[in-house]
């Protein structure tokens, strides 16, 4: 990891501040990724209950140790400071602010007071998709900084690999719905003629309560169907299922006007990229920030119909030589998302 505190420049004070880390998203995992690697060399300072330093270790393997927890006290007396917007703004008071947009949902309305707050704000977005969306509705543009992940954690060995689908997503409904129900009907309508020698792996986190019966409704479809459901599994545990499975499903934004509502497309897909770095071939729906990870029929599949993606997956399922081809091309694209290279990235921002 590069050196980013160096001479004077060590004693910076950064605050870190998102209304939503109660609910440990990818959102919430890429602002605690920003505040292990910054608390390495700078004062960092989390606005969060302590008891977030276990829940982090254990849902992303994000080890907080030498960030201090503030609960009640001014976003002021930093010399840095991040907020993961739910829409809202304020006046910053730092040197330099950075608002995280993550979400087309939690751009902040364009009226003469929030563009008299963007003024001292640098955005940050994920993607092309997210940057293109804050330019048309904020006439400003953003940085995009998309997450990283740990490459070495997730590298398999391909002769371990299982016959398994596996897809990745929190249980929840609008305005960001992982489309879970859509993979199960495909898998099952295909199962006898296509699938029978495959095994479909559901893991994600129930976090809110309006995501029980979305649950509920998902383990109810898949009885009596090779379907597994994992919720709230720890990390350690989801990256052994990357390793063992072949193949990635991603449905988010399929069915949807994106056009209307561009917030129910993925805005940029960070399990994808770890399904990627385990070697599984991905076959995510064509739309959103998956686009900047996927290139068609070079390190995966995008695809817009149900009808496209069980041809793409019989092509795989059919085809090992390709099937591996494409496993080896997703994992040297993944090597663009480093965090050495995030690291680097975030220390332009820091001390440009």
């Amino acid at each position: 990891m590069p050196n980013f505190g160096k001479g004077k420049m060590q004693k910076l004070k950064i605050g870190i501040y998102s209304p939503y880390l109660n609910i440990l998203g990818g959102g919430e995992r890429y602002l605690l990724t920003i505040a292990k690697m910054l608390s390495n060399d700078y004062e960092v300072f989390l606005f969060s209950d302590h008891a977030l330093k276990d829940k982090a270790r254990v849902t992303f393997n994000i080890s907080l140790d030498k960030v201090h927890f503030l609960s009640n006290a001014s976003f002021k007396n930093f010399h840095i400071f991040f907020y993961m917007t739910d829409g809202s703004l304020f006046f910053p008071s730092a040197k330099k602010n950075f608002l995280i947009i993550q979400s087309p949902a939690h751009i902040p309305k364009f009226s003469l007071l929030n563009r008299l707050k963007l003024i001292n704000w640098n955005i940050l977005c994920y993607s092309q998709y997210m940057e293109k969306i804050i330019k048309g509705k904020l006439r400003k543009s953003a940085t995009i900084l998309p997450p990283c992940i740990n490459i070495d954690r997730f590298r398999s060995n391909w002769r371990e690999k299982e016959n398994i689908i596996l897809t990745v997503g929190r249980f929840f409904p609008y305005p960001h719905n992982k489309k879970h129900d859509l993979l199960i009907d495909v898998f099952k309508k295909n199962y006898q003629k296509y699938f029978s020698s495959w095994k479909l792996i559901i893991a994600g986190g129930l976090t809110e309560d309006s995501g029980k019966k979305i649950l509920s409704d998902l383990k109810r479809k898949s009885t009596g169907f090779p379907i597994e459901i994992l919720v709230n599994i720890p990390f350690s545990q989801l990256v052994k299922l990357y390793r063992l499975s072949k193949l990635y499903w991603h449905a988010a934004g399929f069915g949807e006007d994106i056009e209307t509502h561009p917030e129910r497309a993925e805005h940029f897909g960070i399990t994808t990229l770890e399904s990627m770095a385990a070697g599984c071939v991905p076959l995510v729906y064509d739309a959103g920030g998956q686009k900047d990870i996927v290139m068609n029929d070079q390190n995966g599949f995008l695809w817009s119909s149900e009808e496209e993606l069980v041809n793409k997956t019989r092509l795989l399922i059919n085809n090992t030589q390709l099937l591996q081809d494409l496993s080896k091309r997703a994992e040297k694209r993944v090597q663009n998302f480093s965090c050495a290279k995030f690291y680097e990235e975030l220390d332009k921002l820091i001390t440009g």
